[in-house]
C-alpha cells in the first residue's frame, strides 16, 4: 500500500511540475537588431543645391512600429563661391545667400537596419539673393523657386544613437521668379537638385 501511495505522490509531483513549466511564458530571445529611436536630428556639414554650397539641419520622425514611414523636415543655408560676368539674357552665376526648405515623407523598404535605403518625395522652396545678369550689368535680385523633388537616401547606423548618410534629390521647379528693383522675371519650368552628406543622432 505504501508503495502505491509513494508512486501516486511522485506522479502528482511530476504532473504539477510539467504543468508549471508549460504555463510559463516563453523566454524572449535577444533581438538581432538594435533598438533605434523614432526621432532623428541631423546636421549636414556639406550640401549643394542649385548654385549654392552650404550647411543644413533636419528633423525626422519615424511614424510606424516597423520603421518604414517617416516625415522629414530639412532646412539648408548656403552661399556660392562662384563669380564672374556673362552678358547674356537670363544668366546668373553669383548667389549671395540662399535658403532651401525641403519637407517631405520617406519610405524605408527594409525598415531600420545598420545600412538602409530610403526613397522620398518632397515639396521644396528655395529663396535668396543673386547677382542677376539680364543682358547688361548685374542687378541684385531676390529669387524664389518652388517645386517637387524625388529624394534618395543611404543611412549608416553606426550605433543605435549615431548615424551617417548621403542624400540626393532631383526634380522640376515650377516657380522660377527673379525680382529686382526695376523688373520681375518669371522664367519657365526649371530643374533643381540637392546633394548632401549628413550625420545624425537618434533618440
Amino acid at each position: 500500500m505504501s508503495k502505491k501511495i509513494a508512486l501516486t505522490l511522485l506522479s502528482a509531483v511530476a504532473l504539477c511540475s510539467t504543468t508549471s513549466l508549460s504555463a510559463r511564458p516563453p523566454v524572449q530571445q535577444a533581438s538581432a537588431r538594435p533598438l533605434y529611436g523614432p526621432n532623428i536630428v541631423r546636421f549636414t556639414p556639406v550640401t549643394v543645391f542649385d548654385n549654392s554650397v552650404g550647411i543644413g539641419f533636419a528633423y525626422e520622425r519615424i511614424l510606424d512600429k516597423d520603421g518604414k514611414i517617416s516625415v522629414n523636415i530639412p532646412i539648408y543655408l548656403g552661399i556660392n563661391t562662384n563669380s564672374g560676368y556673362y552678358n547674356g539674357p537670363g544668366y546668373n552665376n553669383n548667389t549671395n545667400y540662399s535658403m532651401f526648405l525641403n519637407p517631405g515623407v520617406k519610405f524605408y523598404p527594409a525598415g531600420q537596419r545598420r545600412v538602409t535605403y530610403a526613397l522620398g518625395a518632397s515639396l521644396f522652396t528655395m529663396m535668396g539673393e543673386d547677382d542677376y545678369y539680364y543682358g547688361g550689368p548685374a542687378d541684385k535680385a531676390d529669387y524664389l523657386k518652388a517645386g517637387i523633388m524625388i529624394n534618395n537616401y543611404v543611412h549608416f547606423n553606426i550605433t543605435p544613437k549615431f548615424n551617417l548618410g548621403l542624400e540626393l534629390g532631383v526634380g522640376p521647379s515650377y516657380i522660377n521668379q527673379y525680382k529686382t528693383a526695376n523688373y520681375t522675371n518669371n522664367e519657365g519650368i526649371g530643374f533643381s537638385a540637392q546633394f548632401g552628406f549628413h550625420m545624425g543622432f537618434r533618440f
